[in-house]
């Protein structure tokens, strides 16, 4: 792997865990919708930077998580549930941010903490 890639991955681990720890502040402050969002780019960019280990980059945001299914959850390098966490948050993130309906409460905003905390665990 090149020195450019290695550097690259760095900053996405960086930022994913900058990300991670917002999220929890947000959750502390009760920002629900805030936390939610920060809990997605935490996973988009550690999540982009696995990829990264194979020198696949994907421009959307389905792209990203489409590839990491295609080459980490179905060639058993990653459980399922990474696959289904990243789905679950990118769902919940999109619902918070696109629909004036949908109100993000506490108990869904802490379900995606733990999600989170369990992915950073491994």
């Amino acid at each position: 792997m090149d020195e450019d890639t290695r550097i690259l991955i760095k900053v996405r681990i960086e930022s994913s865990n900058e990300d991670l720890a917002t999220a929890r502040e947000l959750l502390g402050l009760k920002r629900y919708r805030a936390a939610v969002n920060r809990a997605y780019y935490a996973i988009f960019s550690i999540t982009n930077a696995v990829l990264l280990t194979k020198k696949i980059e994907r421009s959307k945001h389905a792209g990203v998580e489409a590839a990491f299914i295609q080459h980490f959850v179905k060639k058993g390098i990653f459980d399922n549930e990474y696959g289904r966490i990243f789905d679950f948050i990118r769902k919940k993130s999109e619902e918070s941010d696109y629909s004036a309906k949908i109100k993000i409460y506490e108990e869904t905003a802490k379900r995606l903490s733990e999600k989170l905390k369990n992915l950073s665990r491994n």
